[in-house]
């Protein structure tokens, strides 16, 4: 899938009024399915469902939400997704211009940008209101009396995620993971949830026959994922070997790889190898050291799903409107997904390799030609002993059949795709065997 493709889908949805329990959510999550090749199921949480102290929030909606002096209106909060903070009550009554201004939320670092207000949206215990706007606008309301007009709607209804499934040989299931909620944003998160669409929609084309099954959750960010989890049966959750978290795929920023809680699993071994395939400038960093989301449902105990996450974390314009078209590049969305697809093709091509001889074997005889020549003295001075040369001289000694190609690849640090072509020449040889994982 291209990225103009990839593209459109962000454009399509990213103005809509996507908090956790609303129409506009479930509207987003059907035109981004209307994109998909891969079937799909609906997982429902009605308000007021409690696990661990999360709460399924009400349907919330924005009735009316204006600030009038002297009877004009100075602000209609309205008019984007991120003017009134999630989840405020409803609110109509004069204050003073001190007595509004607790009431109002700007973003110092963007004056003439609208900030996201969320965290009423995490604890719906709480009654209180709010209006985002940008600071540039507040700073010209004079002193005096002003009046709120805040009329919203709480009713209950059901958190929807849906699940995007893609079956193969195996139950064994990679789960990838992006939330299709933050109103008015492009980049953070719709870039993740429109990037894995196009992953799934790859795979089953480039992977007709393929090994691992597949998934991709469109869910809200912490508490979606919480009782996405919690509504899994036993063995459900027991398929899930591995889960990445995908967001902020869009933005002119090189890719970064959080790793998983404990850095050293597999899982961990191919995400970094493919970041290297495909980026000039990876970068890698540990747990919750990047930007942090659902990663900690996953890895919670009991859980211990390995759940590592990529990003372009930071960007200016994180949580506020200038989270916008603007700031996604469809070369950005194109490696993103580059990116995801090297990882499924080390997990599709991944094996054991176990050595067929002992002792040393004569790689340049014709019969095998696998030799990789450093050069010679009479050709001029000796080449530098490049990694592929290291790489013939001591791979032998870690065929031993408890070594993976991927392994074998990050302990030389050289790209999975050439030691998997190298090793597929040796079993054409038959020296060793490659043993599926």
């Amino acid at each position: 899938m291209t990225g103009n493709i990839i593209k459109k889908m962000i454009a399509d949805v990213y103005l809509l009024r996507r908090n956790y329990v609303s129409d506009d959510l479930q509207k987003a999550i059907d035109v981004l399915a209307d994109y998909s090749d891969v079937s799909h199921v609906d997982h429902k949480f009605r308000s007021g469902m409690e696990y661990n102290g999360w709460v399924v929030p009400k349907k919330w909606e924005v009735k009316e939400a204006k600030i009038f002096h002297k009877q004009k209106v100075v602000y209609d909060a309205i008019k984007h997704p991120l003017g009134v903070a999630m989840q405020s009550c409803s609110f109509h009554g004069k204050l003073s211009l001190a007595g509004l201004k607790k009431h109002l939320f700007s973003a110092e670092n963007r004056p003439n940008a609208i900030p996201y207000h969320f965290r009423i949206q995490y604890r719906p215990w709480i009654k209180d209101w709010g209006i985002c706007l940008p600071k540039s606008i507040q700073n010209t309301f004079p002193d005096g009396e002003y009046e709120v007009v805040l009329r919203t709607a709480q009713t209950p209804g059901n958190m929807v995620v849906r699940e995007f499934i893609l079956p193969g040989e195996s139950k064994k299931t990679i789960l990838f993971v992006a939330h299709i909620d933050h109103p008015g944003m492009a980049n953070d998160d719709v870039s993740g949830c429109a990037v894995g669409i196009a992953l799934l929609n790859e795979i089953k084309k480039q992977y007709p026959q393929r090994n691992y099954t597949y998934k991709l959750i469109l869910t809200q960010e912490i508490v979606g994922s919480v009782f996405y989890l919690h509504g899994l049966t036993a063995k459900e959750r027991k398929n899930v070997q591995y889960a990445l978290f995908l967001e902020m795929l869009g933005n002119d920023n090189d890719l970064i790889l959080q790793s998983s809680l404990e850095g050293n699993t597999y899982f961990d071994t191919a995400c970094t190898i493919a970041l290297k395939h495909v980026s000039k400038s990876p970068r890698i960093c540990g747990f919750r050291e990047s930007a942090g989301n659902d990663e900690i449902v996953f890895e919670s105990p009991g859980y211990e799903i390995p759940t590592p996450s990529i990003s372009r974390w930071p960007y200016q314009e994180y949580h506020t409107s200038d989270d916008n078209m603007d700031i996604i590049f469809e070369k950005k969305l194109e490696e993103s997904l580059a990116f995801l697809l090297e990882i499924v093709y080390i997990l599709e091509h991944d094996c054991y390799v176990k050595r067929n001889f002992s002792g040393l074997v004569s790689l340049a005889n014709p019969k095998y030609n696998l030799y990789i020549d450093p050069g010679q003295i009479v050709d001029g001075p000796l080449n530098k002993n490049t990694a592929p040369v290291i790489f013939q001289y001591k791979m032998p000694r870690y065929l031993d059949g408890k070594h993976r190609i991927s392994e074998i690849a990050e302990i030389f640090q050289l790209d999975f795709r050439w030691v998997y072509e190298y090793f597929q020449k040796m079993e054409s040889k038959n020296l060793v065997t490659l043993e599926k994982n």
